[in-house]
């Protein structure tokens, strides 16, 4: 069984629970409650220590997926009438392409233990 997690708090429970690994790090929580966007070695950081936490367990990352139920104050996104299906995830790579560009170079820097 693998687990969701937003954290390498949560991915450390998920290992120290015995789960098979991450079946999907819900990375936009990097992104949410800041002022200002995360660096890329931010990032690296944050997917570093998920990694770190799981051992050599399988982790699957999605890319950011703001829009919707997660807003972010930096990143203004235009008012919808369903914001769910609105500008978010790939769309919103489409119109912010260094948000998924920065994102992709910090995923691309880390390393399996």
């Amino acid at each position: 069984m693998a687990a969701n997690v937003a954290s390498s708090s949560e991915a450390q429970n998920a290992f120290d629970g015995g789960a098979d690994g991450v079946g999907l790090l819900r990375a936009e929580f990097f992104f949410v409650d800041r002022h200002t966007a995360p660096s890329e070695d931010k990032q690296r950081q944050a997917y570093q220590a998920v990694l770190d936490a799981m051992g050599d367990k399988t982790v699957i990352i999605r890319t950011i997926d703001v829009g919707g139920d997660k807003q972010l104050g930096y990143l203004p996104l235009p008012l919808e009438a369903n914001p769910v299906l609105g500008m978010r995830g790939i769309r919103l790579a489409q119109v912010q392409p260094e948000v998924l560009a920065r994102q992709l170079r910090a995923l691309l820097k880390i390393s399996p233990l």
